[in-house]
């Protein structure tokens, strides 16, 4: 051997160079260090994160472009709307088609923000009171009578419309606000018992017991344990009930025949109906649309954070 080179028997009896370290990629059982954005693996984590940017572009644009699109038109008179097409964006602003619009739609505006109130009082009340029942309180066959609530998750909304409008009529309900507000709570029931369930159960049972320990009624302990410590997930019910009855299109134009009774979706309808095909009123179609979905997004918008938690917090032990 020799006297630059050594036997090294932790490499099976090859020479190594004497005097110096071996690199750290050298020594037994060692890995070799990747070298970033070479080879094929680095190529092909470069293509994948391309692919997945303009991927999320793409869906940007999608859900975006439509928005842009009737904010755009809404502001443009009806000639220009015909001359300059549907796609050319911010060709003029014109804001009388709001006024016009507002005049339209304003009282069924209101309608739908007293029916989506009614609802929130009365649905997640009672789906809270349901709640509790099935998250605190001990009787017999609860398990299955739990199951058998959210089964009704499973069936379909348009095979209720014909019970719900025979017992509508029934009970001299038709044409009136109450046609809407109990059926919009009582379908939202299992929904919610399902998501407030999962939050009661969060809640310590010590905290309940010291409560009826020092006198509480169920009710007492509902009122002012419980719902101080559910508010997001009470805020997190009254957003889906909101856009419920906000989105709604079949019922109110199958039970409510008074035009000032009927809420913004059937309302838009109404008054883009009574427009015809008078291109004139173009830019004011596009403005009713900007002022029926406006304030869901204002909404959803300031409420998402507490939306956010709600539903995790509830779904977490469902």
């Amino acid at each position: 051997m020799s006297s630059t080179t050594e036997v090294d028997n932790r490499t099976g009896g090859r020479p190594a160079l004497a005097g110096r370290r071996r690199p750290r990629w050298l020594w037994p059982g060692a890995r070799p260090e990747p070298t970033a954005g070479r080879g094929p693996s680095g190529r092909l984590r470069y293509r994948n994160r391309w692919i997945a940017v303009l991927a999320g572009l793409l869906i940007v644009i999608m859900t975006y472009f439509p928005i842009i699109f009737v904010v755009s038109n809404s502001l443009k008179t009806g000639n220009n709307i015909f001359t300059s097409g549907v796609f050319s964006l911010f060709t003029q602003f014109d804001t009388d088609n709001y006024i016009k619009a507002w005049s339209g739609i304003a009282g069924q505006l209101l309608n739908t923000i007293i029916v989506a109130a009614l609802t929130i009082v009365i649905g997640v009340t009672a789906a809270m009171l349901g709640a509790y029942a099935f998250s605190q309180l001990k009787f017999r066959g609860k398990g299955l009578l739990f199951l058998a609530y959210v089964a009704l998750l499973l069936i379909p909304w348009t095979l209720t419309l014909i019970p719900l409008f025979l017992t509508i009529q029934r009970l001299h309900l038709f044409n009136t606000w109450w046609a809407l507000v109990l059926p919009y709570a009582a379908s939202a029931q299992p929904l919610l018992v399902l998501i407030f369930r999962g939050f009661f159960d969060q809640i310590p049972s010590e905290l309940l017991e010291s409560a009826r320990v020092d006198g509480c009624s169920e009710l007492r302990v509902l009122w002012r344990v419980v719902m101080p410590l559910t508010r997001p997930v009470l805020l997190t019910g009254a957003i889906l009930v909101t856009i419920n009855v906000w989105g709604d299109y079949l019922w109110p134009t199958i039970v409510i025949q008074d035009p000032s009774r009927t809420t913004i979706s059937a309302g838009v309808q109404q008054y883009v109906g009574g427009l015809g095909l008078n291109l004139h009123y173009g830019g004011s179609v596009f403005a009713a649309f900007v002022i029926a979905t406006l304030p869901m997004f204002v909404l959803v918008g300031f409420t998402m954070r507490y939306f956010i938690s709600g539903l995790t917090e509830g779904a977490i032990k469902l």
